[in-house]
């Protein structure tokens, strides 16, 4: 028969051996292989987004965390450290990271610093992709040409020039991005022109409406553009009614910073397009670009948008509301603050509100368009 002691004895190793494996800490490569994960499937700029942490059979108060320098434009924003119940009813300690985003593109935040029983641990952050807020994205319409790549922008004007020979046929096609539904899409002849609409797709229609946050473009339409005359053209006049995600209702055209050289030689190095037919263009007549014309298509200058806004005073309310306004002064309007992302050219002169800043960027806001431009654009009403 068993001694009081023995049972005793007994029983507290079979008490430990239920309590110990509770808390007992992990192998150092056990917890080499756990990384703070994004709680989300997609992080946002100007938003709370969240990491997490899971570290198995070890109590919150064993663990100690110290964070990292963090890279410029990331904030830390508040963390929670708690006890969880994994799927085998095991504990542990799950600490929750909340951090703050300036900036879209790929993040990686430096490896946080644990004290765990007093040992120290490095765990890493799993790389992560930030996106632009959608509530700041205004759409943006796209152009892809059939059989040539898009032209490169000239760094004195910002235009993209496209060269031509009268009576090719130019097929294109029109997307949209940043939308969740086209409530109206329509298009004019442009003169001089054979301009047909081959295909239109379905989001065009309005039936389909965008749930979720996407980064991929919808196609509109499908045109083919032959232009009969020699000159310098436009893109055909095209205009998206479309809804943003911030719910706000935006009118798009194409892009205005393309620019059409017809002429009656085929340009060198070009291959793609189709031939002219020689029919059309023997009856092509020619039609220079005149100077003038360009004088009048040009926004005002510069020194006149700076003269307006020192002619417009701020006003009580908007000291008191805090809300700043400026003077556009002509330039690329872009859907989120990044030089890789192609923008629209407007002309200058309207009187616009500041709504947000990053850096060298200022998000703009008026009734012909809104978006991300460039500070030197910009002259802000003092």
């Amino acid at each position: 028969m068993m001694s009081w002691i023995t049972r005793k004895f007994g029983f507290t190793f079979l008490l430990l051996s239920f309590v110990r494996p509770l808390f007992s800490l992990p192998s150092s490569k056990k917890l080499k292989e756990i990384k703070l994960l994004p709680r989300s499937e997609i992080f946002f700029t100007q938003m709370e987004n969240c990491y997490s942490l899971e570290i198995p059979d070890v109590e919150p108060g064993k663990v100690q965390i110290d964070l990292p320098e963090l890279p410029l434009g990331t904030k830390f924003i508040s963390s929670k450290k708690e006890e969880y119940l994994d799927e085998d009813g095991l504990r542990g300690t799950r600490i929750s990271l909340w951090f703050t985003f300036s900036y879209s593109g790929n993040t990686r935040i430096p490896p946080l610093l644990a004290r765990i029983n007093g040992k120290t641990m490095y765990f890493i952050f799993e790389p992560t992709y930030v996106y632009e807020n959608p509530a700041l994205i205004a759409p943006l319409v796209e152009i892809e040409f059939d059989g040539m790549e898009m032209p490169k922008k000239d760094k004195k004007s910002g235009q993209r020039l496209l060269q031509l020979r009268a009576g090719e046929k130019l097929i294109f096609t029109v997307s949209i991005r940043y939308a969740i539904q086209v409530l109206d899409f329509k298009w004019k002849i442009p003169k001089d022109s054979i301009f047909t609409e081959s295909e239109r797709f379905e989001f065009a229609k309005g039936d389909e409406k965008i749930t979720e946050f996407t980064t991929e473009s919808k196609k509109i339409a499908k045109f083919q553009w032959q232009i009969l005359k020699e000159g310098i053209y436009s893109l055909p006049e095209v205009s998206i009614g479309a809804i943003s995600y911030s719910g706000l209702k935006k009118q798009l055209s194409l892009p205005q910073n393309i620019v059409v050289s017809v002429s009656g030689k085929k340009p060198e190095g070009q291959n793609g397009l189709e031939k002219a037919d020689e029919n059309v263009f023997e009856a092509a007549f020619v039609q220079p670009f005149q100077e003038d014309d360009q004088k009048e298509a040009s926004s005002i200058s510069r020194e006149e948008c700076e003269k307006l806004a020192k002619s417009i005073k701020r006003t009580f309310l908007d000291k008191a509301f805090r809300r700043h306004f400026a003077v556009f002064a002509g330039g690329e309007i872009c859907s989120v603050p990044e030089e890789k992302i192609p923008g629209q050219s407007f002309t200058g002169g309207q009187k616009v509100k500041i709504t947000e800043r990053a850096e060298k960027w200022s998000f703009i806001e008026c009734k012909e368009f809104s978006g991300w431009t460039k500070n030197d654009n910009i002259i802000e009403i003092k």
